[in-house]
């Protein structure tokens, strides 16, 4: 049988490889008692499998968690930006809600500037545009 290298192939898929095998030798023994002991081995491989499936869905999880912990991102109001990419914001509902890094779109006019998620769709006003009319009150004034 060829040597197996789990780093290659993942946990999961190795013992789902195994199984297989060991399933198929057990169908070609012709000892009822080997045949039960090599399906006993087949069950509890089995197991092994459902358990690192586990395993590997918790490690997945706790790795998204620790990307969200690092140093990796800076707030500078109102979004956040990943360090690696500082010109491109990130919606700070989903970073802080679902732990994920959503773009913003591009910035629009509508009585100001506005950004809206590209994920969940959340508008956030960037800035704010003075009503049509409005006079500064060091602009001008009567009073001079």
């Amino acid at each position: 049988m060829d040597k197996v290298k789990v780093n290659d192939v993942g946990l999961f898929q190795t013992i789902s490889s195994l199984g297989k095998t060991l399933y198929d030798i057990a169908h070609g023994v012709q000892n009822p008692e080997a045949k039960h002991r090599l399906m006993d081995l087949y069950d509890a491989l089995m197991s092994l499998k459902r358990q690192a499936s586990d395993l590997e869905d918790e490690v997945r999880g706790l790795r998204e968690q620790l990307r969200f912990k690092s140093e990796d991102f800076a707030f500078r109001s109102p979004f956040y930006y990943e360090k690696a990419h500082p010109d491109r914001p990130v919606c700070p509902k989903c970073f802080v809600a679902n732990q994920q890094v959503a773009p913003m779109g591009e910035p629009y006019r509508a009585t100001g500037i506005w950004r809206r998620c590209l994920v969940c769709g959340n508008t956030i006003e960037v800035e704010r545009e003075a009503p049509s009319g409005f006079r500064s009150p060091r602009s001008n004034s009567w009073m001079g």
